[in-house]
């Protein structure tokens, strides 16, 4: 056969166009993955929570890096949802605990996490990690090493993505977040189950905890340090509980060498400190000097340890204090992370000598540590805080709860007989005699001032009204006229009235005479001391352990000299 040099230059063209076509065959194509997410559970409050991992495994047949157009390609893994409507923001970088770890062939690829950045969308930002290589090399899928019985095929996983979830959609607890896979580029460089935008779920929110304040504890000002008669110091009824949202809520940085690793061993998401939480106590009467944290809280897989109380001096006597308290497990995944853990803590309260400050103190507890203020939607990975895990500053329970009580020893006065009726009125002279270190030098009462409530029962009808004094100092005395305190009750009495008087001194020690005689107090008719009845707190020959009005069982109660004055006066 004969062909004409145009023939064979044509010919010659065809023959290299084969050529390159079958070179650019064996030397690019897809890369088809079954992505397999590993979800995490996270908490809706968290400013810095791990995510699920994401595990791309090689399918199929012929997969070879790269593009015929670019040579390398990127694969992009945006936390953004558009058919479930989430969004959650990256908080880490690589330097920061997000590992790309690749199989054999990938690192010939030289496949790297090539960007990590926040992204505007309309009105919210969303987190996306792009992860890049280069082209031309051949992959072996999960299939192919089944068939021809290799020892392992090539993959991709993305580990240690670390979310603010309290600026996502996650914030609302029982969200769902989910990572949307897309080949960028190239559209054609990657495929996702047959898809060239697929969503995977890789994470779901939760609370982080639950918190209760229970309060039973009553301290008496008239004993130092501790409240209690003779420093007797039972279990405090006032306890703060803090309880896991779930069951891997809590997390120990380095609670052993597998706990909490990711495929490389590596701590996930690289944190710097263990979960913590924040106790807050408010309200504290000025009678209280100094306060005693637990240095910890122990659940049978876990403990809460102190780490760092507020003020010089456990407390700063400005009516606040807070404790941080650091979670610690020795096995994470096989004891913590199955259980819910709680915890009790019973910050007690030392009162100072010669105190009258009184009054209910509460109590919080937040997540620690927090940011706060909140860094702006789209910062910049690289530029936020260093302290993983974190949170949103948020209370529990939203309105504080209470905690414990300071009250008075309170003096109670019985004025059997009182008249103001017929042209008769009664006097009353009370003495605050809490002042008397001048006679009994360091055994002296404590100096306590307050008022004077006087009840009124009138003889025929019972209770009819009461009236309070202004406020008595220690080493002073009250005097008054029972038909002014009638004028200016509560209600305002009006008429004659015949009865007796119960008084209540906000002080201890107080002492007490009345005098009835006609309006001039010219014609004497009777007068008398009255009679003090014992404290309710200080009943009788027993101190109640619980501190409240009535024992609740007989545990609650103990055998104790009385600390308070007795009918004999």
């Amino acid at each position: 056969m004969t062909f004409s040099k145009a023939g064979r230059t044509s010919v010659l063209a065809a023959v290299l166009c084969l050529l390159l076509m079958g070179f650019a065959g064996a030397s690019y194509g897809a890369v088809s993955f079954d992505v397999r997410p590993a979800p995490s559970e996270v908490i809706n409050t968290g400013m810095s929570e791990v995510l699920g991992s994401l595990n791309m495994v090689v399918q199929g047949t012929d997969n070879v890096t790269g593009t015929s157009v670019l040579g390398g390609a990127t694969i992009a893994v945006s936390y953004l949802s558009n058919h479930y409507g989430t969004h959650v923001e990256i908080d880490n970088t690589t330097s920061t605990g997000i590992y790309l770890f690749t199989s054999t062939n990938f690192s010939t690829a030289n496949a790297y996490v090539s960007d990590v950045e926040n992204i505007k969308l309309g009105s919210f930002y969303y987190g996306q990690v792009e992860v890049h290589m280069d082209g031309d090399v051949s992959l072996i899928s999960e299939q192919e090493a089944i068939e021809d019985s290799e020892l392992s095929y090539d993959y991709l996983r993305l580990d240690g993505v670390r979310g603010r979830i309290a600026l996502s959609t996650a914030a609302t607890v029982g969200n769902d977040l989910y990572a949307k896979l897309q080949s960028i580029g190239d559209p054609d460089a990657f495929s996702f189950v047959n898809t060239q935008d697929v969503e995977y779920r890789i994470a779901t929110s939760y609370p982080g905890m639950d918190v209760t304040v229970d309060s039973g504890t009553s301290l008496l000002l008239c004993f130092p340090s501790s409240g209690f008669y003779q420093d007797r110091r039972p279990d405090y009824d006032s306890v703060i509980t803090i309880t896991e949202g779930f069951a891997r809520a809590f997390v120990d940085m380095n609670a052993n060498s597998e706990d909490r690793v990711d495929s490389g061993e590596y701590l996930l998401g690289n944190p710097t400190n263990s979960t913590e939480v924040k106790v807050f106590l408010t309200n504290i009467p000025t009678s209280v000097e100094s306060i005693s944290w637990p240095s910890y809280a122990a659940d049978s897989h876990g403990y809460a340890e102190l780490v760092f109380v507020s003020g010089s001096d456990d407390y700063d006597q400005a009516g606040t204090a807070s404790a941080v308290y650091s979670y610690e497990s020795s096995n994470q995944t096989g004891g913590s992370d199955v259980y819910v853990e709680s915890f009790e803590l019973s910050p007690r309260f030392n009162l100072g000598a010669d105190q009258t400050g009184v009054g209910m103190s509460q109590a919080q507890v937040a997540l620690y540590p927090y940011e706060n203020p909140l860094r702006a939607a789209g910062t910049d990975p690289g530029t936020l805080p260093n302290a993983r895990p974190r949170f949103k500053l948020v209370y529990q329970p939203d309105s504080a709860g209470n905690y414990v009580e300071v009250i008075r020893c309170n003096c109670y006065m019985l004025f059997s007989y009182v008249a103001a009726r017929s042209g008769f009125d009664t006097g009353f002279a009370v003495a605050n005699t809490s002042s008397d270190a001048a006679v009994f030098d360091t055994l002296g009462a404590p100096e306590q001032t307050g008022p004077v409530t006087f009840y009124f029962y009138d003889q025929n009808s019972g209770y009819a009204g009461y009236y309070t004094t202004g406020s008595v100092a220690f080493g002073q005395t009250y005097t008054g006229l029972l038909s002014d305190m009638l004028a200016n009750a509560t209600p305002a009495i009006t008429g004659d009235f015949s009865g007796y008087i119960i008084a209540k001194a906000e002080f201890q020690y107080c002492h007490a005479v009345s005098y009835i005689a006609d309006s001039n107090f010219a014609v004497s008719a009777q007068g008398y001391a009255a009679l003090i009845i014992p404290d309710p707190a200080i009943k009788g020959l027993r101190h109640h352990y619980n501190m409240g009005r009535t024992p609740s069982a007989a545990a609650d109660v103990e055998e104790m000299v009385p600390a308070g004055e007795s009918l004999n006066n």
